[in-house]
């Protein structure tokens, strides 16, 4: 079995300390409807050196598309330390994720090595259950607004019935896209995300949550979930299509 981007790195900024790259959400059907979970990577990118970077990754999407890999999704990350950052999200074997008969063509990943500062690689198991989410693989908007937060192992089956109820209100408020998932392979199982689509950054979630449990009942309900948390961070990344494909059949 051959692993994505199999080259590896000691680089670890903050977010892959919180273990996870920022997996995004589009790739994570609900329940029998697409993957459970993804391999996720991300990656540093040597200042002077993005455009052979994304030219380099546009060659390896050309040839992954070709022999029918079903989605290879790009996103760089906008805000934040040790920038650029981009995160690579693709199949992963543990969620049945079939690679087996991918072959990487390998000047093209020595291309991509030269490149970068270092990377860092997950596997996200998703929670269908805990999400508000449509069909399919492809990204349904341009941005992707990702949040991360780590628990203490005590706090995680707790901190999982919160988000449960979390979605529940979001849902009446009117949130059309929310996804979560947790890290469970190459980093701190305690760490999870929660995550949303963006026509435009900045942007408006559109939530009416004077319409449902009221604005200081909300907060309420966040704090409880912060209590449960021992460190986060938020992200903004924006999709990057022409580097990226998903599989026509998806």
């Amino acid at each position: 079995m051959k692993t994505l981007l199999s080259f590896a790195s000691s680089f670890r900024p903050l977010l892959a300390l919180l273990l996870i790259g920022l997996a995004p959400p589009t790739l994570w059907a609900q329940a029998n409807q697409g993957p459970q979970g993804v391999r996720v990577r991300l990656i540093n990118v040597k200042s002077d050196a993005v455009p052979q970077f994304e030219a380099a990754i546009r060659d390896l999407s050309a040839s992954l598309k070709a022999q029918g890999q079903p989605f290879f999704h790009v996103y760089q990350r906008l805000l934040g330390d040790n920038l650029p950052s981009y995160t690579l999200i693709t199949p992963d074997p543990m969620f049945g994720g079939d690679t087996t008969n991918v072959q990487l063509p390998q000047d093209v990943i020595t291309r991509i090595v030269a490149t970068v500062n270092g990377s860092t690689l997950v596997s996200v198991q998703t929670y269908p259950e805990l999400s508000i989410a449509g069909a399919g693989l492809a990204p349904p908007a341009d941005f992707l607004y990702t949040r991360v937060r780590v628990t203490s192992p005590a706090n995680q089956q707790a901190y999982v019935q919160w988000q449960q109820e979390l979605a529940g209100v979001l849902k009446k408020a009117g949130l059309k896209d929310l996804r979560v998932g947790r890290v469970v392979v190459g980093g701190n199982t305690n760490t999870f995300l929660r995550w949303s689509f963006m026509e435009k950054f900045p942007g408006d979630d559109g939530i009416n949550i004077d319409g449902t449990i009221g604005e200081r009942d909300f907060q309420r309900l966040l704090a409880r979930g912060a209590a449960l948390t021992v460190a986060s961070e938020d992200y903004v990344l924006r999709f990057r299509k022409e580097l990226s494909f998903t599989a026509a059949q998806q």
